[in-house]
Order: C-alpha cells, then sequence, then structure tokens
C-alpha cells in the first residue's frame, strides 16, 4: 500500500519512536514525511474518531496529518513535508538566538500546544526538542513530529530524551515500577510538554543541555545569558514537581508575552536608581518637570488622535465602508500599538462582514500573538466574544465553547455571553452544563426576551422542534431588541426549513419583513430569496421569481450585495425569459468582479435560450458555441483543489444534443 502510493525519497532519521522518510505522494504530487513506528501490537488499529482527530488537526505552526497506514503489523503516520532548518541543525553550528526571537518562537510554540491539548482528548507532543522544531523560509517555527503512539495510548512512552523530557516522563520510560512510590510522577499531561519547552529553550539559552531529571537548571548562567524575566519563564516551566510549573500552553504564551514589558519596568528601575546614586536628582529635578510636561503633552496629542482615529473606524465600519475602517485601524495600530481598541473595531468589522475565518485569524494573530498589545485591557473579553461567535457561525461548536471561556479570565461577566455561551455548549452536545450557564446567566440579570431566546435554541439543539418554536415567539412578543427579534424569527424559520414545510418558513419570513426595521433584516432577506427560489420549482414559479427579484434588488440598494446576489438575478432573469436584463447583469458582474467560468457559462445558457426561442431557420448558435469554450477553458484552469461545478455537467450536454443536432 505504501509503495503503491508514496515513492521514498531519503531516510530523514531515526529514533525511539521510529524511522522517519521523506517521500513524495504520487496522487497528489507533492512531498511527505512518513513515520514507521517502533509500536507493534495487538491494539495498534487505532479507533476512526481518534485518527479523525488527528487528521483534523489544523494549526499554521504544525505540519498537517495526512494519512495513518498499516501494513501488517506496521503502523505508518504520514504529514506534510516543512522545508527549512530544525533548530538543532542551528545550535550544532553555534547560532547565537536573540531574545526576542526566542519570545517569538515560545509564543508560537505555545500556541500550537494549546491548540493541541484543548483537543478531545488532548494530545499531548511527548517529545519536544530542537530536532522536533522547524523553523520555516518565512522565520516561524513549525513544531513537528508529535507523538501519535501516546495519543492513542496515554500509557505508553516510547522513550525519552535526555535534556528535554519532563522528570514523570523519565521516571516512567526507565522503571514503570516507581510510579507506585512517586505517584505524583505517574501521570503524562499537558504539563509534561510545558516541561520541554523550558527545558529547550534553556538549551537555546545556555548552550547547555539538562543532563537529566534530577538535575537542577543552572539559574546563575541564565541570568547571565538571558533577562531575569525571562529566566523566571524558563525556571517556572523547568520545576520538578508538575503542580509548580505551568498549568496550560497558554499560561506560558501569556508569560513569554510579558516578558518585554517586565524587561523594559526592570531597566526604567535600575535607570532611576543609577540616577540617585550618582546624586543628580537635584540637578535634574528642573528639566524632569519641563522634559515631563514635554512628554506630557506629546502623549495627550497621541492617544488624543488615536481616539479620533478609532472613532472614524467605527463610523465607516457602520457606514459599511470596510476598506476605509482598514485604513484607519492601520494608522491608529502604528499610532499606539499596545491599545486594543482599534484592533477590536477591524476585528468586528471582519465578524460583521461575515468573513468568519478571517475574523478568527485576526484575533489569533494579530491580536493574541502580538507581543505589544496590552491583553490586560478589558476589552479583551469582548474580543474573545467575537471569536467565540465567529466558530459558533462556522459551526465549530467545540472552539466556540473554548473561546467563551476565555472571556471570563478577561472578566467578562456579561448576561449575554452567558447566553450565547450556553447556546454554544447546547450545540456541542452538552445540554446540562448549558443549562447550568443558562442560570448563572439570569442571575446576572439577563433580560426575559433573552432567556426565552436561549431556551428555544438548547431545545433546537436538542431537536425538540416544538418547545424551541414556543420559546422563539415568546421573545418575539417579548423584546424591543430588534436584533435579538431577527436572530429569533431567522432560528424559526430554520426549524421549519429542517421540517421541510416551506410554505411556514416564508409564511414567517414575510411577518419579519413586516415587524423588523430594514436595517435588521439582512438574514431575513437571504432566506427569503432561498425560499422563493425553491418553492418557484413548482409548478408556475414565476410569482415567486418576481419576489426574488425585487428582493434582490432591495439587497443591492442596502449595500449588501456580494457575487451570488448578481449570479441568482441572472438566474432568475433567464427562467423568466428576460433574457436581455439577465445580459445586463452579466456585463455589470464583468466590470465588477472580472470575468470568469461562471459568467461565461452564464452567458452561454442565456445564449442557448435566446436560440431556443426562435424558428429553426433562424437559430445561430455561433455564440453560444464561443461563450462554452471560454467557459470552459476558465473552468479547467481553476479546477485544481476547487469543488466540481454540476451545472458544468449541464452545460456540456447542452453543447453535445446543439452539435448532435448539426447546428454548429
Amino acid at each position: 500500500m505504501v509503495a503503491d502510493t508514496y515513492t521514498i525519497l531519503e531516510k530523514l532519521g531515526e529514533g525511539s519512536g521510529g524511522i522517519v522518510y521523506k517521500a513524495y505522494h504520487k496522487r497528489l504530487q507533492k512531498e511527505v514525511v512518513i513515520k514507521k513506528l517502533r509500536k507493534k501490537s495487538a491494539d495498534m488499529q487505532m479507533n476512526r474518531q481518534e485518527a479523525d482527530i488527528l487528521k483534523n488537526l489544523n494549526h499554521m505552526y504544525l505540519p498537517q496529518v495526512l494519512d495513518f497506514l498499516t501494513e501488517g503489523n506496521d503502523l505508518y503516520t504520514v504529514m506534510s513535508y516543512i522545508p527549512g532548518r530544525s533548530v538543532k541543525e542551528l545550535l550544532e553550528e553555534g547560532y547565537v538566538f536573540r531574545q526576542n526571537q526566542l519570545i517569538r518562537w515560545g509564543m508560537q510554540l505555545c500556541s500550537a500546544l494549546n491548540y493541541l491539548h484543548s483537543q478531545k482528548p488532548s494530545v499531548i507532543h511527548g517529545d519536544i526538542k530542537p530536532a522536533n522544531i522547524m523553523l520555516t523560509p518565512e522565520g516561524n517555527i513549525c513544531l513537528i513530529d508529535f507523538n501519535i503512539s501516546f495519543f492513542l495510548d496515554d500509557t505508553t512512552v516510547l522513550g525519552y530524551t535526555d535534556g528535554y523530557t519532563s522528570p514523570e516522563q523519565y521516571i516512567i520510560a526507565l522503571d514503570r515500577e516507581s510510579v507506585y512510590s512517586l505517584p505524583k510522577y505517574s501521570a503524562i499531561d499537558e504539563k509534561s510538554d510545558i516541561y520541554s519547552v523550558g527545558a529547550t529553550f534553556y538549551h537555546l539559552v545556555t548552550g547547555k543541555k539538562i543532563k537529566n531529571h534530577r538535575e537542577i537548571p543552572d539559574a546563575g548562567l541564565l541570568a547571565e545569558r538571558t533577562s531575569e524575566a525571562f529566566a523566571k519563564v524558563l525556571l517556572k516551566a523547568l520545576e520538578i514537581d508538575p503542580a509548580d510549573r505551568y498549568q496550560s500552553a497558554y499560561e506560558m504564551f501569556r508569560a513569554f508575552q510579558g516578558v518585554t514589558k517586565k524587561d523594559a519596568r526592570y531597566q526604567t528601575l535600575l535607570k532611576r536608581q543609577r540616577a540617585a546614586r550618582l546624586g543628580l536628582v537635584a540637578l535634574l529635578a528642573g528639566s524632569i518637570i519641563l522634559g515631563g510636561y514635554g512628554i506630557h503633552t506629546l502623549k495627550t496629542e497621541r492617544v488624543g488622535r488615536y481616539n479620533e482615529l478609532v472613532e472614524q473606524q467605527k463610523d465607516f465600519r457602520i457606514e459599511r465602508e470596510y476598506e476605509k475602517e482598514e485604513e484607519k485601524y492601520k494608522e491608529a495600530a502604528k499610532l499606539l500599538p499596545s491599545a486594543v481598541e482599534s484592533y477590536y473595531q477591524n476585528a468586528y468589522s471582519l465578524y460583521e462582514q461575515k468573513e468568519y475565518e478571517a475574523c478568527i485569524g485576526f484575533i489569533e494573530y494579530d491580536i493574541l500573538e502580538n507581543e505589544k498589545i496590552d491583553l490586560l485591557d478589558e476589552r479583551m473579553a469582548d474580543v474573545f466574544y467575537l471569536k467565540a461567535d465567529s466558530h459558533f457561525a462556522l459551526e465549530e461548536y467545540r472552539e466556540a465553547v473554548e473561546a467563551y471561556e476565555l472571556i471570563w479570565q478577561y472578566g467578562g461577566a456579561e448576561g449575554i455571553y452567558y447566553r450565547d455561551y450556553a447556546i454554544a455548549l447546547a450545540y456541542d452536545g452538552k445540554a446540562s452544563e448549558a443549562r447550568d450557564v443558562l442560570e448563572k446567566a439570569i442571575e446576572l440579570g439577563l433580560a426575559e426576551d433573552s432567556v426565552y431566546y436561549a431556551k428555544g435554541e438548547i431545545e433546537k439543539s436538542m431537536e425538540e422542534t416544538d418547545l424551541a418554536a414556543e420559546e422563539f415567539r415568546q421573545c418575539i412578543s417579548l423584546t424591543a431588541d430588534d436584533a435579538l427579534k431577527a436572530r429569533a424569527y431567522t432560528m424559526l424559520s430554520r426549524l421549519y426549513e429542517e421540517q421541510g414545510d416551506r410554505g411556514k418558513e416564508r409564511d414567517i419570513l414575510l411577518e419579519a419583513r413586516e415587524a423588523l426595521p430594514i436595517g435588521e433584516q439582512m438574514l431575513i432577506l437571504e432566506r427569503l430569496i432561498q425560499a422563493d427560489i425553491d418553492m418557484a420549482e413548482g409548478a408556475d414559479g414565476t410569482a415567486y421569481r418576481e419576489e426574488a427579484i425585487g428582493l434582490l434588488k432591495e439587497v443591492i440598494s442596502q449595500g449588501w450585495d456580494t457575487y451570488a446576489t448578481y449570479d441568482n438575478l441572472v438566474i432568475l432573469y433567464d427562467k423568466q425569459g428576460e433574457l436581455g436584463l439577465a445580459g445586463e447583469i452579466l456585463d455589470q458582474m464583468e466590470e465588477e468582479f472580472g470575468k470568469d467560468y461562471n459568467i461565461c457559462k452564464r452567458r452561454a445558457f442565456c445564449e442557448v435560450d435566446l436560440q431556443n426561442e426562435k424558428e429553426n431557420s433562424l437559430r445561430d448558435y455561433t455564440m453560444f458555441a464561443q461563450y462554452y469554450d471560454e467557459a470552459l477553458r476558465l473552468y479547467e484552469d481553476q479546477l485544481e483543489g476547487n469543488d466540481t461545478d454540476a451545472e458544468m455537467g449541464l452545460l456540456k450536454q447542452v453543447y453535445q444534443q446543439v452539435k448532435t443536432g448539426g447546428w454548429l
């Protein structure tokens, strides 16, 4: 099986975990890494669910797990190949690592570990060391070779690496009997990885490895080679007792992030002490006063300008001028890089545009991994709310729950946070916990309309559709909050859609149109348009199509239009026989979005319909053939890695019919 799919290019290495090869995937035409695991036992056939968890791992500082293969008693893992050099290679060449560089890599490493540890069940790397940290051509790290066998069987320790392995893993690897005499070392968990991060960075800073689990790190040597704040981070990670280490990778991430600020405060203190020792306090008093006034004035001006820029961001966001909003964000962030508000407004802008993945990415990397940002700012609770709700919109319920749980660490205690946290828990299959959280929200003064809405979502997640419908109806009747009312109407329409009752769905959406101001109707209009399009497939769909066309024009007038808006208009005009109007919309699409295969495909369909309306003697399919050829060429150019388009198959059939009929 391995030989059929892969060509082995070279052996990359060999260790206690197995043999690693660089290979070429014949079908995907890409380089991969294959690891033949040393573990051979009757239980090596992994649970399918666990395999899927590993294959679904997706983080920018981790390789992608592509496949698991078995041949006889051998188990192979296949991962994406990461170009670059290992940190071990740099060490061996005598590379001197800068502290700022190590802080950045430490944050990236902890980000990857936090992601692994947050899986259900947790994925413990088990072998963090310089050889398993790749430095990519872009200057980022990638943590390779995480211990698949340990994930499958948490009692398995394939071995240990002197200088990096945690005491508990070292003891278990050397002497399983010692587990009983040292119970606190009997478990290997997230804190084992944290120790290995500390040990790895200790080596990078000092140039020396910790010999074994009994050796105490040389704090004096660390102090000589790095700052006090950075040394403290490593020493805490290297505590012998796991309970004394950082309790999570995220906690260590925050510690790395705080090093620069602590160092700055320390340097300020040293300067003050030096000034006092030199007896210059009196001499400098006047200049300090004058200079302080100048600095204060400068800072006040910068803060004032920053606040102006943030207000402009808000205005542009409200007016949906998102490109201008982003320009102001960049200017504000450059002016005061530690302030959170401009970042929050830009994240909110992405969220409003339904760019949920972009919003999450912006928060994770531009905010959370930004060394300059003040992560203690109370606005961070709102940032995590945007992240959580973006995950929820993408139906990534587990990730949404995790993001909601981070809100509380930043002091967020608003009722609506707990309300939406409860809803996320329900969709993540934790209905009992969801009800407990909702009770907490009620204690915090959550309004009655929101309580009914949350109950409706919880009932819906449990497929109690009748009860859910009642709760949403109660919310609609009580609330004066138009945004919440729109959400309740949307959820009620989804209930009817899931039941297959498109008539009721359409009725409730029409009711929402009457009840809501236009500013809250975007989702309602989208759903009503789709309901009309679906119902137009019946006996006589003319009226439904006419209504859908009118609604699409309203979407455009409100500035909510997308590529799909115009695409739907073309289809509807074509089906209504209004081919001239369809052509005008296609011209507009090409001007605004550029030519693509879909536009050429639509032109081909419209052209064949136009010719079919004529008498046989007057038909000319020349333009149809030209549109078809161009659509096919552009379609095939973009096909790799994209979903196939069923309509292109239909267009090919039409082309063959025209050709067979002798029209070409």
